[in-house]
Formats: C-alpha cells, sequence, structure tokens
C-alpha cells in the first residue's frame, strides 16, 4: 500500500506542477536490449553522447548506470572498484528520465558527503533540470528554526549561485519534486550518522532525474495552449474523490495523466511508464488558445531570488517562488519589488497581486512532524487545504508577506501561508508593492496527508489599476489614512479601493466651502476652535446631507458557510463606520464603540477637545438608516428622504472608518452620497412668504456698479430633495429718480425641451417648448397695479438666445423662477440661472399720469416728452366684473400667449414687420400675460387696419391656478416718433343669454357686449361696426318721446298720402286731354297738312 501511495503521489505531482514534453524512464533491462547487440557482434562505436558512459569496449550507456552494481558494458567497465556516484556531473537527452539511487553508507564512512550536479546542457541535452526525491530518508527532523538536522541533510542549490546554506532531513511520504532555475542543479547529501537501532533505517536516497527544454516548461514561463477549459475544483470543497482533479484548475494542463514512452526523434508515444498530458477526452487542436508568455522580473545582482517588476501593465508580470512549480529552497528571504512607472495623466496606479486558482499556491504550514498514522480513519480522512494568516505561520516560519510600499517599514497588508484555496487580492495604495517571502532554515519533506501531496510554491498574478488622481479612492499618506473632500457641489464617496492594513482607521473630513484647493493633498484641515468660537460664529451657509447607500462587512476569511451567511443575530464591529455631527481633528482615544454616545460631553482627543458627537454608527448586522434603493438605479429612483438619511447641524461631518482585520481578507465596502447644502441666499429675505422670496433695495445698497445674483442652490427645494413645485422671487426696488437694468446671463433648464427667442422688434424674449420651468421679467409699473410679463427664458440644449436685458420704466421689478413637476433629476446644477442688476438713474422724471379708468376713452400716445412716451400706459376696469376692448389703428404683427403651448422650433416671422412705414412698435398686454405687437399707422394714413384686444377672460373661460386674471391691459408705444397716434378703450359686459333677463340698452352686436351709455353716438367709434354711431343709433329726432314721435310719423304718412293723390289727379287729367286730341287727328285724316293750336299737347 505504501509503495502504491507514492507511484499515485508520484504521477499526480508532475502533472500538476509543470507541462512537458513525452518522457521516457530507461531501465536497464530495457537500455541494453535497445542499445547493443551481442557482445560478440558489437560494432565499433568512437564517440559516446555527453549524457552516455563510454565503456571500455566501445559501449555506450547512460550516465545513471555507471556504478549501479549491475554489469551494463558487458566488460564490468561502468563497476570499477571502489567506485562511486558521488562528486559526479550528470547530463540526459530530453524525453529520457533516469534513475538514481544512493546506497546507505557504512559505519566507518561516516561522517558520509556526496555531491551530485545535475546539469541540462542546452538543444537535446535540454535547458532545466527536473529532479525527482523517489524515496527519502535522512536523519532526523527536530526543528525548522534551530538545529532541526542533527544526524543528517539535504542541500540543493544552483550551480551559478551562491549557495544559501538551508537543510531538508527526516523522511518524505511522496515524490518530491525540484526544478532547476539555472543550467545545474547541485544536491549535497549529508550523513553525520547512522541510526544505533538498524531496524530504524535513517537513510534511504532514491531519485529520478531529466532534462525539459524551456519551450515546454509552460507552468513556469508561460505560453500555454489548450481548447478545453476546465472547471477548478477547490481542494477545501466536498469530497466527492480522491483524484488529481481536486487540484485542478481551468488555466492548467489539466485532464487525465498516463504513462507512455516517446521516441525522442519523430515524437511517436507508446504506452509506458512516462507522465504526459492529454486531453480529457481527446487530443485536440491546440492551437485554439494561447497563454501569453510570463514576465517574471529581472533578478537583482547579488541575490539568489530577488526581482524587479515595472510597468505590469503591458506585461504578463507573475511573481514565483524560487523553483516553482518544485520545492523552493530553505534558508531563503526573497524581495519581489513591483513599480508601474508609465502612468496617464490625471491617474493614479494601484498594484494587485492575487491567485484566484488555489492550487497554484502552497506555502509550508505544517503545526509538527506528520507521521504515518495507523488508524485507518485518519489515514482516509479527507484532506483540506485553505490559506493561514499571521500568527497561524509562526511555527513552519514560512510565509509570505505584502507590503504596501516599496520598503518593509511600509504598513503590511497581508502576511499568509498554506494554499489550497483562492487567495484574495492584496492591492497597493500606490504605484509600489513589494512582496517578502521567507522560508525557515531546516524543513522536511513529510506531507500533510496519506492521501494528498501538498503543491510546493507560489504562483501569484500581477495587476496594474488606474484610478482617477482627484479622488478619495487611494490613501496619500501611508502613515495616515486621512481624506478631506471640500466644496459645495454633491458626490458619491467610497471606501478606498486598495487594501487597507490591520487596525487602520480612516477619518473622511466633509466641510462645505467655496475655497479652491487645488487637490484633496493641498486641503488642509481647519483651525480648531474653542467652545466660546463656536458660540460666537454666525451660522454656517453650509449643511451636509448624507446618505448611506451601503456598508458591507464580509464574513472571517475562510468561515464562509450557511452559519456564517445566515441572518446575523449579534453584532460584529471588527469593520465599523461611524458618522460624527462636527469637525473631528482625530480618532478618539477611547476604544469604546459607544464613547461618542453621550454628544454633550464631546469627544477626548489627544490635543484638544472634539466638539462632535456621532450621529451613527454602522456595523455588521447593525444599519441605523440607509438609502440602498439608489444601488438598483441611480437615476431614477426615488430620492431618499430625510428619514432615511443623516444632515449636519454644522458644515462639517467626520466619518471614521475602523478595521480590525486587513480588508484584503475580510473586505469593508461603504458607499455613501453627500451633498454640500448650500443655503446662501442673495438679497435680503422678503418676511412672511417663501425662503427663498429675496428683494434687492437700491437704499441699502452701496455699491452701484452691476451687481451679481444667483439663483438658490438649497437642495431641499429642488426635486432630488424631494419638492415637487418652486417658485422664487427676486424683487428689485429703485428709489425715486431711478431705475432697474436686469441682464441674465446664463439659464439652465435641462430635462425638458425648452428654448427661448428673442424678438427683434420690441427686444423681448419669449419661451417655446415645455415652459415647466422657466425665468420670468415682471414689471410693476404703478403701485396697486398687477405685474406685467416682460420676457421669458429657458434653455434646455444651450440654444436659446443669450444674454436677455431688460430696463424697466418704473421703479419696481421682479424676476421669477417657477418649476413645476419636478423630478429626482432636477437640482441646483440642472435649474439655474445667473445675473446682474443694476439701479440706474431715469433720464428725466414724467410726472403725467398714465393710469386710465372710466366707460371708454382715447390716448394720443405722443403725448408728452419723447423720454416718457415709452412708458406703458395702463387701463383698468372701474370694478371688477367688466371687461376692457382696447382697439388701435395699426398693422398686426404678432400675437404671444403663454398658456398656450408651442413647440420648441417655432420660429419668429418678420414678414409683416416689413410692411410697416414706421419704425415705432406698440405692445398691447393682457392681465393674463398675452401680448400682441402692432405697428401703429397715423391717422393719416391712407391704410385703413385697426388692431384689437380683449381683457384676460373675455373670450375664453381659463382655469387659472391664482384665481381669476387681471382684466388690465398695458399699452406700451416702443421707439417712439412723432405724430398723430392713438388708441381707444371702453368698458364692456358679456350681453346676457336671450330669454333669461331684459336685453341691454346699448350693445355692440359685433362684440355681442353690452357698453355704457357714454360711449354711445360721443363722436368716436368704439364698435367694430360702427354701430354705436350710425344715423339710426345717434340722430336727434329719434330721441324724441315716443308720443311726439309718432304724433310725427302719422302726420308725415298723411302728408305723403295728400301728396300721392294730388300728383294721381294731376297726372290723370293730363291723360284726358290726349285723349280728345287723337279724336280730332282722326277727323281730319283726310287732310294732307294738319294745322295744330300751338296751345294743345299731344299726350
Amino acid at each position: 500500500m505504501f509503495t502504491a501511495a507514492k507511484s499515485f503521489c508520484s504521477t499526480t505531482i508532475a502533472a500538476i506542477l509543470i507541462a512537458m514534453t513525452l518522457t521516457l524512464t530507461v531501465s536497464p533491462a530495457t537500455t541494453l536490449a535497445a542499445t547493443s547487440p551481442k557482445p560478440d557482434h558489437m560494432p565499433p562505436v568512437t564517440q559516446c553522447k555527453m549524457s552516455e558512459h563510454t565503456c571500455t569496449n566501445g559501449k555506450c550507456v547512460p550516465l545513471n548506470k555507471y556504478c549501479n552494481n549491475v554489469n551494463d558494458c558487458g566488460d564490468g567497465s561502468d563497476e570499477p572498484r571502489f567506485c562511486t556516484r558521488c562528486n559526479r556531473t550528470y547530463y540526459g537527452d530530453q524525453g529520457f528520465t533516469y534513475s538514481l539511487e544512493l546506497h546507505r553508507p557504512k559505519e566507518d564512512k561516516i561522517p558520509y558527503i556526496c555531491l551530485l550536479t545535475f546539469t541540462a546542457a542546452g538543444g537535446v541535452h535540454g535547458d532545466i533540470v527536473q529532479v525527482t526525491l523517489e524515496s527519502f530518508t535522512l536523519g532526523r527532523f527536530t526543528s525548522y528554526t534551530q538545529d532541526g538536522c542533527p544526524d543528517g541533510y539535504l542541500q540543493v542549490s544552483e550551480a551559478a549561485r551562491t549557495p544559501i546554506g538551508g537543510m531538508w532531513c527526516g523522511t518524505s511520504w511522496g515524490p518530491v519534486i525540484f526544478y532547476s532555475e539555472t543550467r545545474s542543479l547541485v544536491l549535497m547529501v549529508k550523513l553525520n550518522k547512522l541510526a544505533r537501532d538498524q531496524s530504524g533505517y535513517n537513510f534511504d536516497f532514491r531519485v529520478r532525474y531529466k532534462v525539459l527544454s524551456r519551450e515546454s516548461a509552460v507552468v513556469r514561463y508561460g505560453g500555454i495552449k489548450f481548447e478545453d477549459v476546465v472547471p477548478w475544483h477547490n481542494g477545501s470543497s466536498a469530497a466527492h474523490s480522491n483524484s488529481i482533479e481536486d487540484f485542478s484548475n481551468h488555466t492548467a494542463l489539466t485532464d487525465r495523466y498516463r504513462q507512455q514512452e516517446t521516441n525522442p526523434v519523430n515524437g511517436e508515444t507508446k504506452d509506458g511508464n512516462l507522465t504526459t498530458v492529454t486531453s480529457r477526452d481527446a487530443v485536440k487542436d491546440n492551437e485554439t488558445y494561447s497563454e501569453p508568455k510570463y514576465y517574471l522580473g529581472d533578478l537583482i545582482p547579488g541575490t539568489y531570488c530577488s526581482r524587479i517588476f515595472s510597468d505590469c501593465d503591458r506585461k504578463n508580470c507573475r511573481l514565483q517562488s524560487p523553483n516553482f512549480p518544485g520545492i523552493y529552497p530553505r534558508n531563503l528571504t526573497c524581495y519581489y519589488a513591483i513599480r508601474q512607472h508609465d502612468i496617464p495623466h490625471g491617474k493614479h496606479a494601484l498594484i494587485i497581486v492575487k491567485q484566484p486558482k488555489g492550487n497554484l499556491v502552497w506555502v509550508a504550514t505544517q503545526t509538527g512532524a506528520v507521521s504515518q498514522s495507523s488508524n485507518t480513519n485518519d489515514k482516509d480522512k479527507k484532506f483540506q487545504p485553505r490559506i493561514k494568516t499571521w500568527q497561524e505561520c509562526d511555527y513552519v516560519q514560512d510565509y509570505i508577506t505584502i507590503y504596501d510600499g516599496y520598503t518593509t517599514r511600509d504598513p503590511i497588508i497581508l502576511k499568509f501561508c498554506g494554499g489550497g484555496q483562492s487567495l484574495p487580492a492584496s492591492i497597493s495604495s500606490g504605484p509600489e508593492l513589494l512582496v517578502e517571502f521567507t522560508t525557515s532554515p531546516y524543513g522536511t519533506f513529510v506531507g500533510t496527508s496519506s492521501q494528498v501531496t501538498p503543491l510546493y510554491g507560489f504562483l501569484l498574478e500581477v495587476e496594474v489599476k488606474f484610478v482617477d488622481q482627484q479622488t478619495a479612492a487611494y490613501v496619500k499618506n501611508k502613515k495616515l489614512c486621512e481624506f478631506w473632500v471640500r466644496g459645495t457641489g454633491y458626490g458619491v464617496l467610497e471606501s478606498p479601493k486598495h487594501s487597507l492594513a490591520p487596525n487602520t482607521t480612516c477619518l473622511y473630513h466633509l466641510q462645505g466651502t467655496t475655497s479652491i484647493f487645488r487637490s484633496l493633498g493641498d486641503q488642509l484641515p481647519p483651525l480648531r476652535r474653542t467652545s466660546q468660537q463656536q458660540q460666537a460664529i454666525s451660522p454656517s451657509r453650509f449643511k451636509i446631507w448624507l446618505s448611506i447607500l451601503k456598508f458591507e462587512l464580509a464574513p472571517p476569511f475562510g468561515l464562509l458557510n450557511e452559519a456564517t451567511t445566515g441572518m446575523q443575530t449579534q453584532e460584529d464591529c471588527n469593520g465599523m463606520l461611524r458618522v460624527w455631527d462636527g469637525p473631528l481633528r482625530e480618532p478618539p482615544v477611547c476604544k469604546d464603540l459607544n464613547c461618542g454616545r453621550d454628544s454633550h460631553r464631546g469627544v477626548v482627543s489627544k490635543y484638544s477637545q472634539n466638539n462632535a458627537s456621532v450621529i451613527a454608527r454602522f456595523c455588521y448586522g447593525t444599519i441605523p438608516r440607509s438609502c440602498d434603493r439608489v444601488n438598483i438605479n441611480d437615476t431614477h429612483a426615488r430620492p431618499c428622504t430625510i428619514s432615511e438619511s443623516f444632515v449636519s447641524s454644522s458644515d462639517s461631518i467626520t466619518l471614521e472608518l475602523k478595521n480590525a482585520e486587513s480588508t484584503a481578507l475580510r473586505p469593508l465596502n461603504f458607499k455613501l452620497r453627500y451633498e454640500f447644502v448650500d443655503l446662501y441666499q442673495d438679497g435680503i429675505p422678503i418676511f412672511g412668504t417663501h425662503e427663498c422670496n429675496r428683494k434687492f433695495v437700491s437704499g441699502l445698497i452701496e455699491r452701484r456698479e452691476p451687481t451679481t445674483f444667483r439663483s438658490i442652490r438649497n437642495i431641499f427645494l429642488f426635486g432630488r430633495g424631494g419638492a415637487r413645485n418652486l417658485n422664487c422671487t427676486y424683487r428689485f426696488e429703485a428709489q425715486r429718480g431711478e431705475r432697474i437694468h436686469i441682464v441674465i446671463r446664463k439659464v439652465i433648464t435641462k430635462n425638458r425641451k425648452c428654448s427661448s427667442q428673442i424678438d427683434r422688434d420690441i427686444n423681448r424674449s419669449y419661451c417655446f417648448g415645455n415652459t415647466d420651468v422657466r425665468i420670468e421679467i415682471f414689471e410693476h409699473p404703478y403701485q396697486e397695479v398687477i405685474l406685467l410679463p416682460r420676457g421669458c427664458i429657458c434653455n434646455s440644449s444651450n440654444s436659446s438666445m443669450l444674454p436677455v436685458e431688460y430696463t424697466s420704466t418704473s421703479r419696481e421689478v421682479e424676476v421669477r423662477l417657477t418649476a413645476i413637476n419636478m423630478t429626482t433629476l432636477d437640482d441646483p446644477d440642472t435649474i439655474r440661472f445667473e445675473g446682474t442688476y443694476e439701479f440706474i438713474k431715469a433720464p428725466l422724471t414724467c410726472k403725467d399720469s398714465r393710469r386710465k379708468f372710466g366707460p371708454s376713452g382715447t390716448v394720443d400716445m405722443t403725448f408728452g416728452d419723447m423720454e416718457c412716451r415709452t412708458r406703458p400706459w395702463v387701463i383698468e376696469p372701474s370694478n371688477g366684473n367688466k371687461f376692457l376692448y382696447l382697439r388701435l389703428r395699426g398693422i398686426f404683427i404678432r400675437k404671444h400667449n403663454p398658456l398656450l403651448f408651442k413647440p420648441m422650433n417655432t420660429s419668429l416671422s418678420y414678414t409683416l414687420a416689413e410692411k410697416c412705414p414706421t419704425p415705432a412698435r406698440v405692445v398691447l398686454t393682457t392681465g393674463e400675460g398675452a401680448s400682441i405687437t402692432a405697428c401703429p399707422l397715423d391717422e393719416n394714413s391712407g391704410i385703413y387696419e385697426y388692431v384689437e384686444i380683449f381683457s384676460a377672460g373675455w373670450k375664453e373661460k381659463t382655469d387659472y391656478e391664482h384665481g381669476n386674471p387681471s382684466k388690465v391691459i398695458s399699452v406700451e408705444f416702443l421707439r417712439p416718433e412723432n405724430g398723430e397716434y392713438s388708441f381707444t378703450w371702453m368698458e364692456m359686459i358679456p350681453r346676457p343669454p336671450l330669454g333669461l333677463v331684459e336685453d341691454c340698452k346699448y350693445r355692440c352686436t359685433a362684440l355681442g357686449a353690452c357698453v355704457n351709455a357714454t360711449v354711445w353716438c360721443d363722436g368716436i367709434v368704439h364698435c367694430p361696426s360702427g354701430e354705436d354711431e350710425s344715423f339710426l343709433q345717434c340722430s336727434p329726432i329719434l330721441k324724441l318721446p315716443a308720443e311726439i314721435l309718432a304724433t310725427l310719423c302719422i302726420v308725415i304718412i298723411l302728408f305723403c298720402c295728400g301728396f300721392i293723390a294730388f300728383a294721381y289727379r294731376k297726372i290723370k287729367r293730363k291723360c284726358r286731354g290726349s285723349s280728345v286730341l287723337q279724336t280730332r287727328l282722326k277727323s281730319l285724316s283726310s287732310m294732307d297738312t294738319p294745322v295744330f293750336d300751338e296751345k294743345d299737347v299731344i299726350c
């Protein structure tokens, strides 16, 4: 059973460690049969190969046949007297495996020293030497650190390198393989004393060796080609098989191992006792996949195994133990220095060392010398290899240490040993990382199980990751984990992208400020403030809104099972995140997790009193508040509410991240969203109204040059902060004799298709598209008069015409920011504007009143000085039940109604404006904001066109949010000139429906309105049809009383009848005289020439 176990382990370990060409174990019988005929007929041989011994009779036998107590030459020349196998150099040919055995020395030969050199001479003689200890017993093993091999030892060294002095002794329970890194491998066997009891042999040494080409060593140098990918089964998985697949992986040469015999010339194979690699099903085309060659670093001169790696982002870097994939030497310290030189601009490099394939890592980790157990249960028990860390590696003292830096003085990220389990990634905080590999002076080949032989050595993968330089993804100072985040915006803060050493405390200082810093490292901490200073400081401009999106602490390394992944019943604060309300200059001295619970006492620090209190603590199993739904859909997720977040009481918040274990083994991740809530507003508040309503009073401002004002930036008033609608008013109040000049320079109204255009006829801006978000300019022409719109601006695609300027004609102007139906996409960056205001002197003090009341009227627009003509005329009805109708002689140019939707691509037409004979324009505006632009016509003009407008609410009934609109009409005369320009207006009420009440006495049929009696027949046409000045309506006779008017009508009728009768009689008489004359003419018909009386008339 013991021999079978060793044979099985020999086959499997060779298949795992290296992929090789077809090999051959040459036995004495087969050698003689294959190399020589019978001695009597042996042809003469003049020269043997380097790997062969030349016999006296001319035969060539392998070098391992020399002095093996077998007459291989036939003439005994390979077995001279007193020959020895020691102190010799052995060569070989590729494809052959050679056996070599040392016999137990006699008592008189003690101390016994034997030096064996195995060399690969290149070419067919190979580039690498493989030596397999098939059976090994050498003295006793007592300790890994002090005098561990008192009876004897084995030393393995490279011929081209300085010996390091490590020793092996004891007994091996399976084959052990050495691979050279140079061309020669030197084994020195020394036995100081034999065992006194002959039954307990302490010397057994039998090896096999062969030479390999560099191209076939794909496990060490890479370049592997294969097609099928076989999943890797971790050795710690359920014991379902004892096959080698427990240590196989999808990138190694896997599948089935069998014994073959290879012809080194033509590569033909046949069944034999050699190990090679085939496909699981069949040998297939190996060209379908190719792994690049490994970059193993540059050996540091004067060292045995220390190497330097550079720019691994462009190289396939691998860290290997010396003599990998075979046994590594003892008494060894290797340094692997990794550095990234070429870093893109604006990026920061992080070095990653990992090995997800557990079968490629095994560092000795026995807790004592393991001997073969006679207990069947112990012998058949499935061995489960695993990674051990920190103090678990102190017994053997073979371990790998990873430093976060280039020296051993830098923080230690991880210290581990063992293997057979995926090695988690260790990530440096900068472009440099150091890996230290240390082995103890003494060692033994005793395995950890009778069924599985551990894989010695390691192969670690190296990657380079680039992160943005100006982020909190890495620590700039390895000795102090501290981050400063200052500004006025918002962002997402995550745990460092690199590994943290055990017992690390990271402080994240968040402070709202308008100061500009070049980088995170330039942000110096604020000055310490005493409690008296805190009370004297005015309320801060900023508050911090903090939402914890994720907090994750992984279970302890190696304990991931159903028990640890289930519901956590007990709080685990080995990884913890605390939120402090206020500045925290240094971590608290107290180690109690609840040291900050008494907020009124503050937290004692090393230097001063920290005026901060804990408002939240996150541990494994304890999550006070979180808003994790944002992780699913950050764009359209419902915004975090105040009940799910934290809001600071000042402009500072400090986050304290503590980890008791290395985050390489137990990742600690958090993700939070922070926002510096800017409470600052321009101007002074308008008391009794919304908090964002501000006013700017000329008498309170010292500067007279243009001053900037901006929209509010309080996130809680926007959609992302939970608000639905926003209405902010910015009121500007000038003194007597002043006007207000407003310039809107920047406007952003994203997430809606809207743009504004400037009408160059009147220099007014109009909005087109979705106007849910807009900036409007209003003017208050007179006290107790409504605000009249003077412009609208929106800009969703940077296509709007900016800037927009407006100079008031009165002393009060308002700029309004309106946003309705806001969503989570709306915030101070997507809805904002910026402008300037200036109080300027009016050109002339205009004292005439331009507010008009009454049932009707006519206004001469050229009245007054030229500078005063641009002041608007405001026509107001006498009461709220009456409407206004205004009529102007002019040419209609365009109409704009903000209540009616117009597409974003609507363009302003100037065709009608080109027909205007004057540059002057008249703008008629209603109380609901609808406006008409017209070209005024002189009274003496030959063009008879009229423009009319009704006060708001006349033609249609509209649902208004703030009640009925005002019925005021504003008339503006822009770019005025001399001439006879006027307009008329009249009050009216809707005509009552027929049959309900008595019809009104004075009505405009075309308008369907009842008008005041003073409008009727006043000499001015008010109704469009002119019926108010018609003869039937305005004749004095028709205005007589009904009785008199009836009498006159009768008299007129009688007179007409008499006149008609008289005329009839007269005509009839004349017709009778004509008939007498006709009779007389008949009687005189015979006469030739009739004679008529001059008085007769022919009728």
